[in-house]
C-alpha cells in the first residue's frame, strides 16, 4: 500500500495501510518467533521511511526489534529461528529466512543509534555468511545448534527438498539478506557469501527463466517459485549501488533488470479475479500448502524492487534514508 500511494500520488492505499497497523500491534511482543523483520519492516518501518508514518508511530516496530534482540544467543552469534525466547526445543534452531528480519534492526540502528541493534544484525549476518551459505554458493535452509556452546550440529530444512537440498528461496533471502548486510556493514565476508550465492542461484536457473522451488528437483513438473527470483533482484539492486567493483555494479543492475523483465513476463498476475501480483511462487511444496500461486512476500519484493529499478523509490529510503515526499529525494542512512 506504502508503495502504491507513491506509484499513484494518492494518499487512498496509505491510509488503507495505516488502519491496518492497528491489528499489527499486538505482535510486536511476540515472543515465539524471529519474523517480527518481515512483520514490522515493510509496514511501520517503510511507512515511517516513506514519509507516510511520523515518529509517533513507529513505537511497535521498536518493540519487535527489542524482541528480535532477546532472542540473540550469545555463544553461537545467531538469532533463534523457532519457539519462546530460550525454549529447549527452538533455542538452537536458525534459519536463511532469518536474515530477512534483519532490516528491522538494521533501521532501528539508524533511528536510534543504539549499538545493539546493529551488534546483533551483524553478528547474525556473519554467522549466517559462515555456515549457511555453502563452499558452491547453495544454501542450507535450517541449522539446528547446540545452544549452550552454539557449535553447528547440522544441516536441516523444513520447506526445501532434504537437509541438503537447495532450495530456491533459501538462495533468494540469501542474496538480498547478506547484500542488505554488506550495505549496512560494508564487511567484506558478507559481499563474498553474497556473490557466492548470487552466482549458484544463475548457474541453476538462467536469469530469462523462473526458479523452480527446490534446485535438485529436476523433474519436468517441479513447481516454481517466482518469489525466489524477486528477493534476488532485490539483492541484485543493492549489489549494483554497493559494490566496491564498478563493473560489478554495472553487471549487477543489469541482471536486476532481466530478472525484473522475467518475472514480469512469466509471472505477472494480469487476471482481476485472482488474488495476488506475482504468480508461480509457493509456499511449501513439502507441505503442499500454497504451492504455484501468489505469496505476501513474492508480491511485496517484487513490487519494492521494482519501485527501486525503475525511480519510484530511491534504494536509500529502503535501507534507512528518510524520504521527503515532496520531493522523492532521501537522507542517506547513517551508516551508508
Amino acid at each position: 500500500m506504502w508503495l502504491a500511494a507513491l506509484g499513484l500520488q494518492d494518499d487512498a492505499p496509505a491510509a488503507r495501510a495505516r488502519a491496518k497497523l492497528v491489528d499489527l500491534r499486538e505482535r510486536a511482543v511476540d515472543h515465539t518467533t524471529h519474523d517480527l523483520g518481515f512483520l514490522f519492516h515493510p509496514s511501520i518501518a517503510l511507512g515511517y521511511q516513506c514519509g507516510f508514518l511520523g515518529e509517533q508511530d513507529v513505537a511497535p516496530a521498536l518493540d519487535a526489534a527489542r524482541m528480535t534482540v532477546r532472542r540473540f544467543n550469545e555463544p553461537g552469534r545467531y538469532i533463534q529461528a523457532f519457539g519462546p525466547v530460550g525454549e529447549l526445543r527452538g533455542a538452537g534452531t536458525s534459519t536463511v529466512d532469518t536474515l530477512m528480519n534483519l532490516p528491522l534492526l538494521w533501521w532501528a540502528h539508524d533511528l536510534t543509534g543504539d549499538p545493539r541493534f546493529l551488534e546483533v544484525a551483524r553478528q547474525h549476518a556473519r554467522t549466517s555468511a559462515r555456515l549457511l551459505v555453502r563452499p558452491d554458493g547453495s544454501t542450507v535452509h535450517l541449522m539446528e545448534l547446540d545452544a549452550v556452546s552454539g557449535a553447528f550440529l547440522a544441516e536441516s530444512t523444513l520447506q526445501g527438498a532434504s537437509p541438503a537440498s537447495a532450495w530456491s528461496r533459501g538462495s533468494g533471502w540469501a542474496v538480498c539478506g547478506l547484500a542488505w548486510a554488506f550495505a549496512a556493514c560494508g564487511e567484506p565476508e558478507l559481499l563474498g557469501a553474497a556473490e557466492r550465492a548470487a552466482a549458484y542461484y544463475e548457474r541453476m536457473s538462467p536469469l530469462d527463466t523462473v526458479p523452480p522451488w527446490d534446485f535438485t528437483d529436476r523433474s519436468p513438473g517441479a513447481p516454481p517459485d517466482a518469489s525466489a527470483g524477486a528477493a534476488v533482484a532485490l539483492g541484485y539492486l543493492i549489489l549494483a549501488a554497493h559494490h566496491p567493483d564498478p563493473a560489478a555494479r554495472e553487471r549487477f543492475d543489469a541482471s536486476a533488470r532481466t530478472l525484473l523483465a522475467t518475472l514480469t513476463r512469466f509471472a505477472l498476475n494480469r487476471q482481476d479475479d485472482v488474488d495476488g501480483v506475482l504468480l508461480h511462487s509457493c509456499y511449501s511444496v513439502p507441505h503442499g500448502r500454497g504451492v504455484d500461486g501468489a505469496t505476501a512476500w513474492g508480491d511485496y519484493y517484487y513490487a519494492l524492487a521494482m519501485a527501486v529499478a525503475h525511480g519510484a523509490l530511491p534504494l536509500a529510503t529502503v535501507l534507512g534514508g528518510r524520504a521527503d515526499r515532496r520531493t522523492g529525494a532521501a537522507d542517506a542512512p547513517r551508516w551508508g
